[in-house]
């Protein structure tokens, strides 16, 4: 699998293909927004939306845990769509969670969906985790100290790219000198464009944004 790698603070990040990230200097493997239950909470809510969400982005992840081989897993924030999803899984989503979590060391970073820990659920609970001059954390800081730099979820950056005269919106990395956003793997997140102001306010410079192809991570005009 091709992966590309920045540097933040001095430390060595890799932007992997499915949009997940790879810290080779410490083998942590970092995802962000799997959502984990957004369907079952959705349809006790009376909207239709198809089962399988949930086992499709944990088998995202143990595919990443599988290629990489972490020592430390961490995600960041809003790994489940609400405080009792932990409470919905499936036999069958328990079961490939649990093999997640004891294949490496997890932690789960505390997002505005599941702002307590899932009880029954293997890792530790944190609110954010310093990592040599990288912090992560859920939602972005609005300032960062110097010499650190950030990993965020919570905002889904999407871009539009345009191939064979048609224009999509793909999830994507949004990187600048000092904090980098990445996509959310849950299966049924939505996303928000990176020109919002709201992701474009983050960046005191012009942000990259990276977008993936089946092995291949491309920068994005």
């Amino acid at each position: 699998m091709t992966f590309r790698e920045i540097t933040l603070a001095d430390e060595r990040i890799r932007l992997l293909p499915g949009g997940a990230v790879f810290l080779p200097d410490t083998k942590t493997l970092v995802v962000a927004d799997l959502h984990l239950g957004k369907g079952t909470s959705a349809r006790a809510r009376g909207l239709l939306l198809p089962p399988g969400d949930t086992i499709s982005t944990l088998e995202k992840v143990l595919r990443f845990v599988e290629a990489h081989s972490p020592q430390l897993l961490i995600s960041l924030g809003d790994s489940f769509h609400d405080c009792q999803a932990g409470g919905r899984l499936l036999d069958s989503e328990r079961t490939l969670l649990d093999r997640i979590t004891r294949t490496a060391d997890t932690l789960w970073i505390t997002g505005n969906h599941d702002a307590l820990p899932i009880s029954g659920i293997g890792g530790e609970w944190l609110e954010e985790y310093r990592s040599g001059n990288l912090f992560l954390r859920h939602i972005p800081s609005v300032t960062i100290p110097s010499g650190s730099a950030e990993l965020a979820g919570h905002l889904h950056p999407k871009t539009r790219i345009q191939s064979r005269g048609h224009v999509m919106s793909r999830p994507c990395f949004l990187t600048g000198e000092e904090r980098l956003i990445l996509p959310a793997l849950g299966t049924y997140t939505g996303g928000l464009d990176i020109s919002n102001s709201v992701l474009s306010s983050l960046f005191k410079h012009k942000a990259a944004a990276y977008v993936w192809s089946t092995d291949e991570i491309h920068r994005v005009a």
